[in-house]
């Protein structure tokens, strides 16, 4: 049995990644989080990189000659040439990039990659012609010894630490029983005094099992489980530190809190202790991630006004002594909100949406026979809805006041006499009838110049009599009746009712019972977390 460190190394083999090349599975989902809750530290040699993209490349090999076999045979008399051809070439690319993912991957978990150790070749000549595990009866096992001999630098370097070494590949590191480590490794663990802090795992999920067996109380041989366990401690320590604080000061519902009827302007000032989280994946994000929706009850404390200060607190609720409103009260409600996580799980932002009270408060009792916020705020404005709130006076002072002389001074002033003596004094006769055309009369009409009034016909002054007359003091007109208003609105009976029914007008006027936090969502007013 091995014993618990501060820390933990975990040395990957090759046949870790090539038993899942995306590194996208359960046991991969238990070791991000793991990494972080148990103290791991993830190391992978460069050497079982390099390996690892090698047997990339060829599984990416084996897959495409499969395909052109189903090309050859389909793609011609199925019409399929373009999409093969696409998906031929989508295989290239990836099997290009392996390396550059790989590598992120690895650091994504936390994990770092290792250069082979500085060693002598003649070391590892002598340990192939030795025949030296983990060098096989051939000799065989240059990579392998870069590697062990890698484990045995990490524990000189790092003597408080245990270190798991995880690979499959028990013929060149296992004894014949496949139950330890071949007895030339333990032999040179001992020349280094790390004989009981390394340990050998034939893969990963068998590692993580083992840590969760010594991490929790109660064992388990599902790694998925585990990885739940995992999950949940994750988010609610994130919740914990990164969430619920951007929670802190933000106004609440006092109905859906179940708060006395009068509170105003009610605010979480603390939350403390997230119990019963629950997680439920709701879509797809980018990077292979996902969101999901949180839910959870915890201690809250919440500061409020009253709109009546005399008004009786119920039980649990303080007079706010040394505190910055009227009351304040402890209380147990249920939160929601909304959680992005990576494409390991692992949670990466996220918000608190609602915050509710529990379905047996007893504070919602008053609520439901009040009715909805909006019907309150309705019935504090139906005093004043007849109410003229502009003055009369200013409707009427707005006409415009025209000088009634105004219409005789737009009367051209011409001469009566004027327009006689424009007319043509020409006797028809002279021409006689059939010799003049009828068309000549229009010549002959007088062309008349504009100059001959001597000025404009209309007198410049009417324009200012066009002016609306109105005097500036009119507007003062508006002031009484909106003061009025603003002395009925400072009253303490209208300031206690309004700004009451005002703080619950965010309710859903056809709201009533309020739902388990795992219930129907929220109505999304303003006012709701």
């Amino acid at each position: 049995m091995w014993c618990h460190t501060r820390h933990v190394i975990v040395v990957l083999d090759t046949t870790v990644f090539s038993s899942d090349f995306t590194c996208s599975g359960t046991a991969w989902r238990v070791l991000a989080h793991a990494s972080k809750a148990w103290g791991l530290q993830i190391r992978v040699p460069e050497v079982v990189v390099a390996e690892a993209v090698g047997g990339y490349e060829r599984e990416i090999g084996h897959a495409s000659l499969a395909l052109e076999k189903v090309v050859t045979k389909y793609s011609g008399r199925l019409g399929l040439g373009q999409p093969f051809g696409d998906l031929l070439g989508s295989l290239q690319e990836r099997c290009r990039d392996y390396q550059e993912r790989l590598t992120q991957l690895i650091e994504d978990l936390g994990g770092s990659v290792l250069a082979p150790p500085d060693v002598p070749h003649m070391e590892l000549a002598r340990r192939a012609a030795s025949r030296r595990k983990p060098c096989d009866q051939k000799g065989d096992g240059y990579r392998d010894t870069l590697n062990w001999l890698l484990i045995l630098e990490i524990a000189q370097s790092s003597p408080e630490e245990t270190i798991f070494w995880v690979t499959d590949n028990s013929t060149d590191f296992a004894n014949e029983e496949k139950d330890n480590l071949h007895g030339d490794l333990l032999e040179d663990l001992e020349g280094v005094g790390a004989t009981s802090r390394v340990r050998w795992f034939s893969d990963l999920s068998s590692l993580l099992l083992s840590l969760a067996a010594s991490h929790y109380d109660e064992s388990s041989d599902d790694l998925r489980n585990v990885r739940d366990n995992l999950q949940r401690g994750a988010i609610a320590e994130f919740i914990n530190a990164s969430v619920l604080p951007s929670a802190v000061k933000k106004l609440v519902s006092p109905r859906r809190c179940a708060l006395p009827l009068d509170a105003l302007k009610p605010e979480v000032l603390a939350v403390q202790g997230v119990q019963g989280l629950e997680l439920e994946v709701k879509g797809a994000a980018e990077q292979g991630g996902a969101f999901a929706e949180f839910s959870f009850t915890a201690e809250t404390l919440i500061g409020l006004d009253l709109a009546d200060t005399a008004t009786e607190l119920p039980e649990g609720f303080e007079r706010g002594d040394g505190v910055d409103r009227s009351a304040t009260v402890l209380k147990e409600l249920g939160f929601r909100g909304l959680i992005e996580l990576d494409s390991y799980g692992r949670p990466v932002s996220g918000e608190v949406s609602n915050i509710d009270a529990l379905i047996d408060d007893p504070g919602l009792e008053p609520w439901k026979s009040k009715g909805s916020g909006l019907a309150s705020l309705q019935a504090a404005l139906s005093g004043f809805q007849h109410r003229n709130l502009v003055d009369s006076a200013l409707l009427e002072s707005l006409r415009p006041k025209i000088d009634p002389g105004f219409w005789d001074v737009l009367r051209p002033k011409i001469a009566p006499g004027l327009l006689d003596a424009l007319r043509p004094k020409i006797d028809p006769k002279l021409f006689g009838s059939a010799v003049v055309v009828p068309k000549i009369w229009d010549g002959l009409r007088p062309q008349i110049d504009p100059k001959l009034f001597g000025g404009p016909v209309v007198d410049p002054k009417i324009w200012d009599a066009l002016r609306p007359q109105i005097d500036p003091k009119v507007f003062e007109g508006m002031f009484p009746t909106v003061n009025a208003l603003k002395r009925i609105a400072d009253s303490s009976a209208f300031a206690s009712s309004f700004r009451f029914s005002a703080a619950q007008a965010d309710l859903d006027d056809e709201g009533g019972d309020v739902e388990e936090i795992s219930g129907e969502e929220g109505d999304g007013d303003a006012s709701d977390v």
